[in-house]
């Protein structure tokens, strides 16, 4: 590391000091006053004394943040390819077949010890369209950097998952296609942010805010808290607040997820959205439950909007080794006023 020291009001130029030396050259003489000669000294004192902190200042931010041998930031490259072929019905009821990209994606996390206590950490996932024919087929999905600070918590600033989806509608998202249609939810990722993470006792706190200035208003654009924690080794609980300051909509929410068996789960969450404009409160519940026998994992869920569209779902994954996996699910939608629908899917996936 560098470390440069800059004394203020000192005129290093070598020029100009030979310019001066030049056409002021030094000469002893009795005519200085003695009131001149003491405010030179005492502004060479005060110069020293400023310069002697500034070190001092420096010298302790090292000792504190004193690195740690260097080393090679840790690297894990992962990710998946996952397609499927779906039977999707529109509005009308009418299906159309499709084979097509199902959330493909890879990444690196990256991890560097800074000090003692203290992590610097990373990531980059990007989606990768598999149907893409031209030169486009990337799309950021996560990019941050932060840092880990032990029991002082963790700061990271990028494109982050919502913390309000990690506290509460996690606990229904079971599905490997399909799935958490009525929950209500702000985002499920985002550009702009910044997160806080800490914990209290058994109690993890996560604070999200989003900065983007192109909304056109200054400050924060959205907050969010959430605080999650595990009762027991089989019950969790989670709740979150989202508050879209620019569009004035807030959202709540609660959920649960509870291990009857090592091969059994249920997940369960209630979602409220809140428009300050319309005075209109939507209202959603969400339930879930899985059961793995063997390699293969079986899930049905259903969610209903009150006075809203109300969802079906079920869905089957096995597993052959640690890679590879296939799917298949189906979710049938009961509109309130409208046609209803009907959606299924089966396909395959390989992890790395």
């Amino acid at each position: 590391m560098v470390i440069k020291v800059a004394l203020y009001g000192c005129n290093l130029d070598k020029y100009a000091l030979q310019s001066r030396a030049v056409n002021r050259p030094l000469i002893a003489t009795n005519h200085i006053e003695q009131t001149g000669e003491k405010s030179i000294m005492k502004m060479t004192k005060k110069k020293a004394a400023i310069g002697v902190a500034i070190i001092i200042a420096l010298v302790a931010i090292w000792s504190v943040m004193k690195p740690a041998p260097a080393e090679a930031a840790e690297m894990k490259v992962y990710g998946s390819l996952n397609y499927m072929i779906s039977n999707n019905e529109n509005a009308s009821g009418v299906a159309t077949s499709k084979a097509e990209n199902n959330g493909s994606a890879i990444g690196v996390d990256f991890s560097s010890n800074l000090s003692e206590g203290i992590d610097g950490f990373a990531k980059l996932e990007v989606a990768i369209d598999a149907d893409d024919s031209g030169s486009t087929p990337f799309d950021s999905k996560l990019a941050y950097a932060g840092i880990d600070m032990g029991a002082k918590g963790m700061l990271s600033a990028g494109r982050q998952d919502s913390v309000f989806k990690g506290a509460v509608t996690s606990k229904t998202d079971v599905f490997p296609e399909f799935g958490g249609s009525a929950a209500q939810k702000l985002f499920s990722r985002d550009s702009h942010t910044v997160v806080y993470s800490n914990s209290i006792g058994a109690i993890q706190i996560d604070n999200l805010v989003k900065v983007d200035g192109t909304t056109g208003k200054s400050g924060v654009d959205v907050y969010e808290t959430a605080a999650s924690m595990d009762l027991t080794d089989q019950l969790n609980i989670g709740v979150a607040y989202t508050d879209d300051k620019v569009n004035s909509v807030e959202y709540k929410g609660a959920g649960v997820t509870f291990d009857l068996t090592d091969a059994t789960s249920i997940g369960y969450t209630h979602t409220i959205k809140a428009v300050e404009s319309t005075s209109l409160d939507t209202k959603a519940n969400e339930v879930a439950g899985s059961h793995t026998i063997g390699a293969t994992t079986f899930s049905v869920g259903y969610g209903e909007i009150k006075d809203g569209n109300k969802y079906t779902t079920v869905g089957a994954e096995k597993k052959f080794g640690d890679n590879f996996s296939m799917y298949a699910g189906y979710e049938m939608t009961d509109v309130t006023s409208g046609t209803d629908t009907a959606d299924m899917a089966a396909g395959i996936k390989f992890t790395f």
